[in-house]
């Protein structure tokens, strides 16, 4: 029992009451008296309240909405008359919203046109839920239906696919060969038979039984949602080199940001935060993922699909009716929308902070993560935190061996003796050509190898994982022509100028 004394201010007495263990202890609110608001730009009647005081007709709502996203295309001169620009949709509200304000801007009765070209695909993720066939082929049929009403041209592609791209991006034909036009992930061009086509699209079994080994082998929903979301990225900077685009757009509003900006900050990914979260991510040096409707709250996304009768698909995820406890981003996001609901400008307020952050880009493959293609942030010196933790690690995995000199380098069981190799490490050594052109396909990694060419949140994604050769092929293969071209640096360096010797 806890005794709870107020205050009246009414009658200046104090109430004494008791109020039982694990009740609401909060006074009760009283429901606010909605007025008849009129719009802040014509005075007349508001139809919504975007924030606080900014109340809007349809006529004005639906002017300042167009006018934020062709500001935003505008201001950063990215996008060139004529450009190709690949638009991804996943059924979401955000997606859909910035799918139709696309098709309002190339419209005839549009003001101004945009000048652009754009291309539709969706990503089906079924296979992460376990959705059945007939429910997976029932989800693709809605958003090809959607798609294909546009008249833009559509692709599907399928997460298990990225399990078969090697390094260039090229998808292993492991399937029957009279869906060839399926497997290179373009939709059907005839609508008239689309349950056929997407019932040979969906013939992946291999790769989708690689995926669900890979993901039931991460222990946490955490490393399962980066671990999807950088497979998503792959695919679609895949597709857009192939298919020709130089641009892919995403329709990632600010709510959804301010989510990730902090996210990624609690998983240890500070250094891609600028990149993640930016109108422009130019991580990859030929495609730029470019997000036009991140000054967009999930309020005005809502209202806008609303007043235009935008529809939308429902696809479950891996965090569906789930416990908001399951994962660090669906926890931030109860986070940030709970005080989103209390505080209007706290996503405002969130993304003005995370646009004063700057990450350097680095050019050189070698400098990047082979998982999510952002700076490396692992080189550091001796005295880190992360050689702590690294070294405190090395003395639980080997307490029998005598630690005299601990190096970060080293490619042994980890206590600095290098004649101490496993197996796995004697059997992944180079066939001895030395010319990078090693191509012993035997040979497998070892963690200690993938682990020296992530960054430091992609590490904590794997460190679980049972077998690293699990992971798809085009990490894999990046990652081992990276080990020989260290190896083949090792062997000549002797023989290479440095830069004081040349001038």
């Amino acid at each position: 029992m806890t005794r709870i004394i107020y205050k009246n201010k009414l009658c200046k007495n104090f109430i004494m009451c008791s109020v039982q263990e694990g009740e609401d202890i909060s006074p009760v609110r009283k429901e606010k008296i909605v007025e008849e608001r009129t719009c802040m730009k014509c005075e007349k009647t508001a139809v919504l309240v975007t924030r606080v005081n900014d109340a809007f007709c349809r006529e004005c709502f639906m002017v300042y909405v167009t006018h934020k996203f062709r500001a935003a295309i505008g201001k950063s001169k990215l996008i060139r008359d004529g450009e190709s620009v690949l638009v991804g949709v996943s059924g979401g509200q955000a997606s859909s919203c910035l799918l139709h304000l696309i098709q309002e801007g190339l419209s005839g009765r549009a003001h101004k046109k945009l000048r652009f070209k754009p291309g539709l695909v969706f990503i089906d993720e079924g296979a992460t839920v376990g959705m059945s066939a007939e429910e997976r082929l029932a989800s693709c049929t809605q958003v090809l239906e959607v798609m294909e009403k546009t008249g833009f041209p559509c692709y599907l592609k399928a997460l298990e696919q990225a399990m078969e791209l090697d390094r260039e991006g090229d998808t292993t034909r492991t399937q029957s060969s009279d869906c060839e036009s399926d497997q290179q992930g373009r939709a059907p061009n005839t609508p008239s038979h689309p349950a056929h086509n997407l019932t040979k699209f969906h013939q992946y079994d291999k790769a989708e039984e690689q995926l669900k080994t890979l993901l039931n082998s991460l222990k946490s929903v955490t490393a399962k949602e980066d671990l999807i979301k950088s497979l998503r990225q792959k695919i679609l900077l895949d597709l857009a080199h192939k298919e020709g685009y130089s641009k892919v757009m995403l329709g990632d509003c600010s709510t959804r940001l301010a989510v990730r900006l902090l996210t990624d900050i609690s998983e240890g990914r500070g250094a891609h935060v600028a990149m993640d979260t930016a109108f422009a991510d130019t991580r990859c040096s030929d495609i730029t993922i470019v997000r036009p409707i991140r000054d967009f709250s999930s309020k005005e996304v809502a209202m806008y699909n609303i007043l235009n009768n935008v529809p939308s698909v429902f696809i479950p995820t891996i965090t569906t009716k789930a416990p908001d406890s399951v994962s660090i981003e669906h926890l931030t996001e109860k986070f940030v929308t709970g005080l989103q609901a209390e505080y209007p400008s706290t996503t405002s307020n969130i993304m003005r902070t995370g646009e004063k952050l700057h990450t350097e880009k680095k050019n050189a493959s070698e400098k990047q993560c082979a998982i999510c293609q952002g700076p490396l942030d692992t080189d550091v010196p001796l005295s880190s935190a992360l050689s702590a933790v690294q070294f405190s690690q090395t003395v639980s995995r080997c307490s029998s061996v005598t630690l005299s000199l601990y190096s970060t380098d080293s490619e042994g069981c980890g206590g600095g003796d290098k004649s101490c190799q496993s197996k796995e490490e004697k059997q992944s050594e180079c066939c001895g050509r030395g010319d990078g052109s090693c191509q012993s396909k035997g040979s497998k990694l070892t963690q200690d190898e993938v682990m020296a060419t992530l960054c430091y949140a992609c590490r904590l994604l794997i460190k679980d994982l049972d077998d690293v050769n699990k992971l798809p092929r085009h990490i894999l293969n990046d990652i081992s022509q990276r080990q020989r071209r260290v190896r083949m640096k090792t062997e000549i360096e002797e023989f290479l100028l440095n830069s004081a010797e040349t001038t």
